[in-house]
């Protein structure tokens, strides 16, 4: 069934040792070269390719020759493939014979499984080979003499399809195929983006170095790394026109360095043509002031909201001061606006200790920077901020009674039940305001009941609260007391009552 040979004697010791011999399915398989019919580009290149097999069943060990023109190839190695080793353990063994004879090298491979275990079905690869370019030409690759053999000992059927590698004369070349730029007028301190388009027409991966210029001085550089063949690269470069003084034409082209043996260099080198940096203009400005309100009371917080902006051509770093007619509220330092930019600051102005009942124009300024000559919009006076004083009865409890859940009157409550309380707030301040009410309730005894508390915005006008709480049942009975405050926060975190205290009293009863 094999050939008397070291792997076939070996495959037949192991096959007919085993006890325990497994059904086995034969079916047509496929032996063959992948890829089958490479191209490698010049000599001394490496390239691999497999041995593999498709469509097989059943398969426990396989022995086989590759033949390969020794003129052309010189075989580097050749290891197991994965095919059958994923299954289990297996013995390999190559010979690699470079001068077989006067015109071909020889691999010559057994591989097999281990052990009683059925063969492997499917598709995979047997063998791994590397090859070594030597010269110019192609070369066969010839497989010859496999065998396939399943756990029984018996020959599996099947194909064999050849393979060929050819070998052409390297080409090498790098070039720049289009350069392109994102303006071509700059004021000096302006960045200059220069596009970059690298191309490999040959047929070698190259890594190569792009040094764009300006006036014949490098100004950037990219190193374009593992460039494919018949492929190309697109990249930005920027320049920081700062070094170049105003009024000045520069000449913008790229390069890119020569690989080694590139036949063409004509094609290295792209100009794009001419930038001319220009005398720019200084200018800041202010172009927005705004008030979240323009009705406030004295000691309230006022947010100003400002955006200072650069409509000049450099970038620039100067002050924002914000004013109440004359006098300063704040002052915020501006850093590294770039042309164009714009930035939104917020001060906060505290009106404790402002003169109330009083109107006040709110205006920003930009100090000028140097080389400025339009000041006009570098002074803002947009809206105005009233303040009125707080009055002490600007927010009044109006009354406070003991009610039903409706707010309907009610002149007492029983031990144990819920007490719910009316309270009505008239408030004469413009806008919303957030405000603490409290409800604390005393029995007959002056035993504290409870405190009920709600906190939140009111709106201007009069607002009539319900609030309720539990009368405990081992309240005393008799005249119980409330008393309503409203406050601006609870007096441990700083808050002050904004009315005189309210109070009423009711009969809590024995249940």
């Amino acid at each position: 069934m094999f050939k008397k040979t070291f792997g076939v004697a070996l495959l037949l010791v192991i096959l007919t040792s085993l006890s325990l011999p497994f059904p086995v399915v034969s079916a047509a398989a496929t032996v063959s070269i992948d890829p089958r019919t490479p191209t490698v580009w010049g000599t001394d290149e490496s390239f691999t390719v497999n041995i593999t097999v498709s469509d097989v069943s059943g398969l426990y060990g396989w022995e086989g020759q590759l033949f390969y023109d020794s003129s052309i190839l010189s075989c580097l190695s050749a290891s197991e493939g994965p095919f059958l080793k994923n299954a289990g353990g297996t013995y390999f063994n190559v010979s690699i014979t470079n001068d077989f004879d006067t015109t071909r090298g020889r691999i010559k491979a057994f591989n097999t499984l281990l052990g009683q275990i059925p063969g492997v079905d499917g598709s995979g690869v047997l063998l791994t080979v590397t090859f070594l370019t030597k010269a110019l030409g192609i070369s066969l690759l010839d497989i010859e003499s496999v065998i396939l053999a399943d756990v029984n000992s018996n020959t599996l059927p099947h194909t064999e399809v050849d393979g060929g590698v050819q070998v052409v004369r390297q080409f090498r070349d790098v070039s720049i195929t289009n350069v392109q730029v994102s303006s071509v007028f700059l004021v000096s301190g302006q960045i200059l983006e220069i596009q970059v388009t690298a191309a490999n027409p040959g047929n070698k991966t190259e890594t190569f170095v792009v040094t764009v210029f300006s006036n014949g001085t490098a100004i950037g550089q990219h190193v374009v790394e593992g460039l494919l063949p018949k492929s190309s690269s697109v990249f930005n470069v920027s320049w920081n026109t700062g070094v170049i003084s105003p009024n000045a034409t520069c000449l913008i082209k790229a390069e890119a360095s020569q690989v080694p043996d590139e036949e063409i260099t004509d094609n290295n080198i792209f100009v794009y043509g001419t930038v001319d940096i220009v005398t720019g203009v200084h200018n800041v400005a202010v172009t927005s002031v705004s008030c979240l309100s323009n009705i406030v009371y004295q000691g309230d917080t006022v947010y100003v909201q400002v955006i200072a902006e650069n409509k000049g051509d450099y970038t620039e770093s100067f002050n924002v001061t914000v004013y109440r007619d004359t006098i300063v509220i704040s002052m915020q330092k501006v850093e590294n606006l770039t042309y164009g930019g714009t930035l939104g600051l917020v001060f906060l102005w505290s009106t404790e200790g402002v003169p109330s009942n009083m109107t006040y124009n709110i205006k920003a300024v930009a100090s000028p920077v140097e080389g400025e000559t339009n000041f006009d919009d570098n002074v803002l006076i947009d809206g105005n901020v009233t303040v009125y004083p707080y009055g002490l009865l600007s927010m009044q409890i109006v009354e406070v009674i003991p009610s039903d859940q409706f707010g309907q009157s009610v002149t007492g409550f029983l031990a144990g039940t819920m007490a719910n309380f009316k309270l009505t707030l008239n408030c004469t301040l413009f806008g919303a305001k957030s405000v603490l009410l409290t409800i604390n309730l005393y029995d007959v005894s002056g035993n504290t009941i409870g405190v009920v508390s709600f906190q939140g915005p009111i709106a201007s006008g009069m607002t009539t609260f319900v609030l309720g709480m539990p009368i405990p049942g081992t309240a005393g009975t008799g005249d119980a007391t409330v008393y309503a405050n409203v406050l601006s926060d609870w007096p441990h975190l700083g808050g002050t009552p904004y009315s005189p205290e309210a109070s009423a009293t009711f009969e809590i009863r024995g249940s």
